[in-house]
């Protein structure tokens, strides 16, 4: 847990977070000398009647308060500095890890969401915990009972036979909620995934009409948070109750005691005075200490769980000169073999060339490994046997700007982005200007975006919810065509657009991209049909391997599928 700290604290943030605990101790000093101070007052002030001795000793504690609340002022404000500061690298470390995850399969969006977010503040808070509060609490309670044993030894018997019955009472609860808080946290990020779910999947979930069934699931997730909560909280409620009643018992038992001994002279009022407020400090300051080892508990969940993400963050490449774009643009995979689980392979023995300048098609059943190997070419994974090159080079040898300066792609998920439709076009080239974003649009058919009131300037909301499938399909499209590289991918990018628009984007595309290499994945025949090759995959291997013609003859999926789709005109076409 404090790896993972001081792991995201560097340069200021060390700084401030090393001399906030240092002038906590101020704080601590300023506080612990009230007592003193007002013991003074009482028994060589006010009882010999002495005002100067009173003013000079009032000032003195007006002094020290003021210094503890500049120490206390300044050691908040560090402690905050450095919490919110390792809370902002931490949380731009665990995205960049999620990012750069290149590991078949991996952890939910729900999860890491929970975990960038309600993870990271639970580490935010051990940070202040750890530079205000851990130093603060022990330390007055540690100097409140020092300086009671000073001012009043013969009190000082009452906290020697209450901390010890204290101190066993809070191990016995500490150890039993540990657990417990681990439990909560464990049940907030399963409502986490489950909310997440039920918003994400609104519309499904109305159209099957489960809204009761999705209400009854949810609420049984949540009656485990609130009963996990309630244990864990049952589990320390009665531990400050009790705290304050042992003290205050603590604190009558020394006023009891200690009146029968100044009614004797064996002590002065002064001197009661000062144990009382000593003991009031000692038992705020382990109120406090019960708050920190509960924010501790909450942490230490947090951090094993924030952990398991930075333990997927992949290691550093070495420095070998791959950041060159190869100049060719052929494509060839060589016995690739890639799968989840070694025991079940999605693309297996996986081998051709795609000469630079010429189109590939890919077709085949769903599940077959068509975007598997989409994911492969772009280094979206890479834990696979065999070798795939660009170029004539192995994309192992490449950084992944170099792979993605060489290839586009547009996905069938055509996700887009909250901001405007030009802060969508511009993610593979930021220069782009606006004759560049019309000519990419026009290709892709999305000239809708010239009918907008803003045109480029137009808002795009989250998600792209304000655009329709098509629309949304078009644009991603059109992104995919703005930075011009040399290979474009097109993974069933047209799949939610109607047949019409479909055939003048594949024109259009036809005349802007011809002799430069092109993948196109797709369900339609018409899409593929009129590539220079065509690859057939099925269960993950490569069936059948050429022109339409030759893949007629080879294939007899690829004949069903042509009959299916063009019927009569299947001959036509063959």
């Amino acid at each position: 847990m404090f790896q993972i700290m001081m792991q995201h604290i560097h340069g200021k943030t060390r700084l401030a977070f090393f001399l906030a605990p240092i002038i906590m101790l101020g704080e601590v000093f300023c506080d612990l000398q009230q007592p003193t101070l007002m013991a003074k007052i009482i028994d060589s002030g006010l009882a010999k009647g002495d005002f100067n001795f009173v003013v000079q000793h009032a000032l003195l504690m007006v002094l020290f308060a003021i210094l503890g609340l500049i120490f206390g002022a300044s050691c908040g404000t560090l402690g905050s500095y450095a919490s919110l500061k390792m809370g902002e690298a931490l949380r731009q470390h665990l995205l960049k890890v999620a990012l750069s995850d290149r590991q078949p399969g991996g952890l939910e969006p729900a999860t890491l969401i929970t975990r960038i977010t309600n993870d990271v503040t639970q580490m935010q808070n051990l940070v202040m915990m750890v530079t205000r509060g851990l130093v603060r609490s022990p330390m007055l309670l540690i100097g409140g009972i020092v300086m009671s044993a000073i001012v009043c030894p013969d009190l000082a018997p009452i906290l020697y036979v209450i901390m010890p019955i204290l101190v066993i009472f809070l191990v016995v609860i500490v150890r039993r909620s540990v657990p417990l808080y681990t439990q909560m946290q464990q049940s907030v990020d399963t409502v986490n995934r489950v909310m997440r779910e039920n918003l994400q999947g609104a519309k499904t979930i109305k159209a099957y009409v489960l809204e009761p069934h999705q209400m009854t699931q949810f609420n049984t997730d949540n009656q485990h948070l609130q009963q996990a909560s309630q244990q864990a909280t049952l589990a320390t409620v009665w531990l400050s109750p009790i705290i304050q009643l042992m003290l205050n018992l603590g604190v009558v038992l020394a006023l009891s005691y200690g009146g029968s001994l100044a009614i004797s002279q064996t002590i002065s009022t002064g001197q009661i005075m000062a144990f009382v407020n000593y003991m009031i400090q000692i038992t705020t300051a382990m109120v406090q200490t019960v708050n920190i080892i509960t924010s501790f508990a909450r942490a230490l969940t947090s951090a094993t769980r924030v952990n398991a993400v930075l333990a997927a963050e992949p290691a550093e490449q070495l420095p070998v000169a791959t950041d060159t774009v190869p100049s060719g643009s052929q494509v060839s995979f060589d016995q690739v073999t890639f799968g989840y689980q070694q025991s079940a392979p999605i693309l297996n023995q996986v081998s051709f060339e795609l000469p630079a300048g010429q189109w590939l098609g890919i077709i085949g059943a769903t599940g077959a490994g068509k975007s598997s190997l989409i994911n492969l070419l772009t280094r979206r994974f890479d834990q696979y046997t065999g070798t795939i090159k660009i170029g004539g080079v192995d994309i192992q040898q490449l950084s992944l700007a170099a792979v993605h300066h060489k290839v586009a792609v547009a996905l069938q998920d055509s996700q887009l982005f909250s901001g405007t439709v030009r802060s969508n076009l511009t993610y593979g080239d930021q220069t782009a200007t606006d004759a560049v974003l019309t000519a990419a649009t026009t290709t892709a058919d999305a000239t809708f975006v010239t009918q907008l009131p803003k045109k480029f300037a137009a808002p795009v909301e989250q998600g792209g919810k304000n655009f329709s499938g098509g629309q949304r399909q078009r644009l991603n499209i059109a992104r995919a065509l703005v930075p011009d590289r040399d290979i474009l991918v097109l993974d069933d990018a047209t799949s939610a657009v109607d047949q019409t628009t479909n055939a003048q984007i594949k024109a259009r595309l036809q005349q802007t991209r011809a002799k430069r290499t092109t993948i196109v994945i797709s369900q339609r025949v018409t899409n593929v049909m009129d590539c220079d090759q065509i690859m057939v995959l099925t269960d993950g291997k490569v069936t059948a391997l050429g022109t339409h013609q030759a893949v007629l003859q080879q294939s007899a999926f690829y004949r069903q599928l042509v009959q299916t789709q063009l019927g009569d005109d299947a001959h036509g076409h063959a």
